[in-house]
C-alpha cells in the first residue's frame, strides 16, 4: 500500500544553510505530534547569538537529518516559524521558566497542539541493527535501464567476496516511493537483510524505486503501477544474470508488502527465477486487503462502529466506480453526492467522528483512491499469479500485522500455490511480529519508530535457511 499518511513522508523540510556565529547558545527541544492516532516525534534545535538565530527542525522517526526553517521570529515569549514550500506553520509560546513551548503545528490538513520540552541534548532514535562500515564483504554500485522508462535505476550489490560465484537474492520494496534500503521511520530493513545474508555467503542486490531521487512529470514514472514495478524487477534480474560473481542459476527475489505481489508476478512470468520470498505479501485482491487493513486499524484505534462502517462503505462505493473505469472527475462528482446523502442519515453529533464531513478530506480520499497506481492495486489479485508459480516459495506474515493480515492472506497464498501444484513452499506465521517484522506489542504504525529493533533475528535466520536450502548446488 502506498505509504502516504497525513504527515508521514511530508516533513521533508527545505534545508537552509546558516553562517555559524561564535558565542551561540543552543537549546534542544522534544515533543510528540499527534497525527490521526499516531504520535510523531518532533525535535527543535535553536541556536541564538547576539545577531543570529538559527532554528533547525527534525522528525527523527523519519530521518536523522535536521532541517532549517525558511522564516522565523522570536520575540519575548513567542516563537514563530514557517516552511513555505511545505505549507508548514509553527506558532508557539514559552512558559515562564522557558523550559516548555506550547505550540500550534499546522501543515496541510493537520492542525494540532504540540508541547515541546527542553532537553539536555538532541533526541535521537537508536537503530542498533543498522550495519556500520567497514564491512567484511564487497559492495558494488550497479545500474540498469528499463525499456521505455527515462530513468537510471541504481542499486547496491553486496557479495561475500570477489572470488567464486554466489547465489543472489533481489530485494523488492513495498508500496510508496522508497530507496534501496526501504527506509522508513529511520529503519533500514533492506540494508539489515543485505548485511546479514551477505555475511552468510549470499549475494544481495537492492535498488531504488522507479523515480527515486528525481523530480519529474514523466508519466511512465509518476503513474507507474504494480505491473510496471514487476518489469523493473525483471530488468534487475536480467542484469545480474551476467555478473561474473553471481551464480546465474540461483537468483531469487524477496518482496516486502506490495513487493510480495511484484515478485509473485515476476516468478509467474520467468521460470529462471530460482525462488521467491514473500514478506508480508498479499494473497488477496487489493480491495480485500485494504478493507481488512482499514477494519483492523480503526478498530484498534477505537473508532466508533458507525464511523468505521461509514469508512468501509465509502471505500466500497469508490471501488465500484473504479471498476467501471470512470474518470477521476466523474468519480469525484459521484462520490461527493454519495457523501452528502449518506451523511444526512447520520446524527449530527456522530458526524464529528466521520472524516468525510470535511470537503478537503473527501477530495484527498477521492484522489488517492482513484490514482492509476491505486486503481491497479485495488483490482489486482496476487493469487492469479501465484497459481502459476512452480518455484520454491516462502511466505511469512506476522500476527500483529495490521496492514496485510496474516489470517486472510497466508491461507490465500497457500490455496493458490496448491492450485499451482507447487511441491516446494513454506508458510510461516510470525507470532507477535508487525508489518516490518519487528517483535511488537500492538502492531500499530506509531509503534514502528519506537521499537529499536529493525527486523527480528528469527526472520533473518528463516530467510537465510530457506535460500541455503534452495540453492544447494550453487557454485562457489
Amino acid at each position: 500500500m502506498r505509504k502516504s499518511g497525513v504527515l508521514l513522508g511530508a516533513i521533508i523540510l527545505l534545508i537552509s544553510l546558516f553562517y555559524q556565529k561564535v558565542e551561540a547558545q543552543t537549546t534542544n527541544w522534544y515533543g510528540e505530534l499527534k497525527v490521526s492516532v499516531q504520535l510523531l516525534p518532533i525535535t527543535l534545535k535553536i541556536e541564538q547569538s547576539p545577531d543570529t538565530t538559527i532554528i533547525l527542525m527534525g522528525s527523527p522517526s523519519q530521518t536523522k537529518e535536521m532541517f532549517g526553517v525558511t522564516k522565523q521570529r522570536i520575540e519575548g515569549d513567542s516563537i514563530l516559524f514557517s516552511i513555505k514550500n511545505m505549507g508548514l506553520v509553527f506558532r508557539g509560546k514559552y512558559n515562564e521558566t522557558k523550559d516548555s513551548i506550547f505550540a500550534i503545528f499546522k501543515q496541510g490538513f493537520v492542525s494540532e497542539d504540540l508541547v515541546l520540552a527542553k532537553t539536555d541534548k538532541t533526541f535521537e532514535i537508536k537503530r542498533p541493527q543498522e550495519p556500520k562500515p567497514p564491512y567484511p564483504y564487497i559492495e558494488e554500485e550497479l545500474s540498469f535501464k528499463v525499456p521505455g522508462v527515462n530513468y537510471d535505476f541504481k542499486g547496491t550489490l553486496t557479495l561475500p567476496s570477489k572470488e567464486g560465484k554466489y547465489p543472489c537474492v533481489i530485494l523488492v520494496t513495498g508500496s510508496g516511493l522508497e530507496n534501496r534500503d526501504e527506509e522508513i521511520f529511520a529503519h533500514k530493513p533492506f540494508k539489515v537483510i543485505a548485511d546479514y545474508l551477505t555475511r552468510n555467503g549470499i549475494g544481495v542486490f537492492r535498488y531504488d524505486d522507479r523515480g527515486w531521487g528525481i523530480e519529474t512529470v514523466d508519466s511512465s514514472i509518476i503513474n507507474a503501477t504494480t505491473l510496471d514495478y514487476a518489469i523493473d524487477a525483471q530488468a534487475a534480474f536480467k542484469m545480474l544474470k551476467n555478473h561474473p560473481n553471481i551464480d546465474n542459476n540461483n537468483i531469487g527475489m524477496l518482496g516486502h508488502s506490495e513487493g510480495g505481489a511484484i515478485v509473485s508476478i515476476s516468478a509467474s512470468q520467468n521460470s529462471d527465477i530460482k525462488f521467491i520470498i514473500l514478506l508480508a505479501g498479499p494473497g488477496m485482491k487489493g480491495i480485500d486487503v485494504l478493507t481488512q487493513q482499514n477494519t483492523a486499524f480503526f478498530e484498534k484505534a477505537n473508532m466508533p462502529k458507525y464511523a468505521l462502517d461509514f469508512q468501509l462503505s465509502a471505500l466500497n462505493k469508490i471501488y465500484k466506480l473504479i471498476k467501471k473505469d470512470l474518470s477521476n472527475k466523474e468519480i469525484d462528482k459521484r462520490m461527493n453526492k454519495w457523501y452528502e446523502k449518506a451523511l444526512r442519515k447520520i446524527d449530527v453529533e456522530k458526524r464529528k467522528n466521520i472524516q468525510f464531513t470535511s470537503p478537503a478530506m473527501r477530495t484527498q480520499f477521492n484522489a488517492q483512491l482513484s490514482s492509476k497506481w491505486m486503481r491497479t492495486f485495488l483490482k489486482l489479485d496476487p493469487s492469479d499469479y501465484l497459481k502459476k508459480v512452480k518455484q520454491p516459495v516462502f511466505a511469512i506474515n506476522g500476527t500483529n500485522d495490521i496492514q496485510v493480515l496474516y489470517q486472510y492472506n497466508l491461507p490465500a497464498i497457500e490455496k493458490a500455490l496448491m492450485k499451482a501444484k507447487n511441491k516446494n513452499y513454506q508458510i510461516f506465521t510470525a507470532v507477535g511480529m508487525n508489518h516490518l517484522f519487528q517483535e511488537s506489542k500492538t502492531g500499530m504504525i506509531d509503534e514502528y519508530s519506537t521499537i529499536e529493533q529493525t527486523i527480528s533475528p528469527i526472520i533473518l535466520s528463516q530467510i537465510k535457511n530457506f535460500i541455503k536450502e534452495n540453492t544447494k548446488n550453487s557454485k562457489k
